[in-house]
């Protein structure tokens, strides 16, 4: 059996010091040299499941940037309303298409959306930019891009109805950070 700690201030337990005793590296509190703050710490997850490290039996952590896209990821992929304790947490992807409105109408909500759910996060400090690969801004972004492979892009978005969006992410810590997720848009 593995001894999973008591749960008191100073006990590390099975991931290392108790949540919520001050200075240890929550999101958004300061680094104990003085420097930037945290991004936080969180168990790994792959797919919904958590990770278990093969070797020592132990659940894997993240930390920094991986934490939050880690939780940032998380966010998007949950559905408004569907926490019972933070009814507010999550993205309204039933949204998108609960209404009869074209393509434009539906990207312009899912950036509008993306920002609030993202922002929400106090490590998160701005939302600089969401775009989708078929916006002119995506296409700046890769000046290596011909053409007519732009052309190939746009179109295959159009017809498949599958788009990607990313969104870029200015955290506290100083770092920015590139999201990206797809879906149809239907």
């Amino acid at each position: 059996m593995t001894d999973i700690g008591t749960g008191m201030p100073g006990d590390p337990g099975p991931l290392g010091p108790v949540p919520g005793t001050p200075g240890l590296g929550l999101p958004g509190a300061t680094a104990p040299d003085g420097g930037a703050p945290s991004l936080g710490r969180s168990l790994r997850a792959d797919a919904g499941d958590l990770v278990v490290d093969d070797r020592t039996g132990r659940l894997t952590t993240v930390e920094g940037l991986d934490a939050l896209a880690q939780a940032l990821v998380l966010t998007v992929e949950t559905q408004l309303g569907s926490d019972r304790l933070n009814t507010g947490f999550g993205f309204d992807r039933l949204a998108v298409g609960r209404y009869a409105l074209g393509v434009h109408a539906r990207k312009e909500y899912i950036k509008m959306e993306l920002v609030r759910c993202l922002s929400a996060d106090r490590r998160v400090t701005d939302v600089r930019e969401v775009f989708f690969q078929d916006d002119p801004r995506f296409f700046e972004l890769r000046p290596g891009l011909d053409d007519a492979a732009r052309e190939r892009i746009a179109e295959a978005a159009r017809t498949g109805r599958t788009y990607t969006v990313f969104a870029l992410v200015d955290t506290v810590a100083g770092d920015t950070l590139t999201l990206q997720s797809g879906g149809r848009l239907e």
